[in-house]
């Protein structure tokens, strides 16, 4: 079942985020949550079976002066490593799409590391299809 994120997903979504690559304490994961969840311009559902969440998806608003429409920006998916496979992450995908369609978004954008090779390939499966390179920059401050 997908459904909305909500505080108690918290360990969940700590250990998820882990598998993207972002180590990070729960309760930093409680605190963005508390802010994040309210937001109606961010968007965060989770795919949750058996009361065992497996996966997520979050997303926020994307609008920028140079691009002609509002889009809805990936900041994350994952699926737990133990269920990868059986069709969860597109499930995500397609709830995000309809909550998009929900909010008269025309637009899904994401990025995704060069070296993650069967990522690019699921996203191609689901009908996305890259046309950009870019590294990234950070100034920790």
């Amino acid at each position: 079942m997908i459904r909305r994120a909500k505080q108690s997903d918290s360990a969940a979504i700590t250990a998820l985020s882990a598998v993207l690559g972002y180590v990070i304490s729960e309760a930093d994961v409680i605190k963005n949550l508390t802010r994040l969840l309210p937001d109606r311009s961010h968007e965060f559902f989770v795919y949750e079976k058996e009361n065992q969440v497996l996966g997520f998806i979050e997303a926020e608003t994307y609008e920028a002066v140079y691009s002609p429409e509002v889009m809805l920006n990936v900041l994350g998916l994952v699926v737990s490593e133990a269920v990868q496979g059986q069709g969860i992450g597109g499930h995500l995908l397609q709830a995000l799409e309809e909550r998009a369609r929900e909010r008269n978004i025309q637009a899904i954008r994401l990025n995704s590391g060069v070296q993650r090779h069967a990522a690019h390939h699921f996203y191609e499966q689901h009908g996305y299809t890259s046309n950009h390179s870019q590294k990234r920059f950070i100034k920790m401050l």
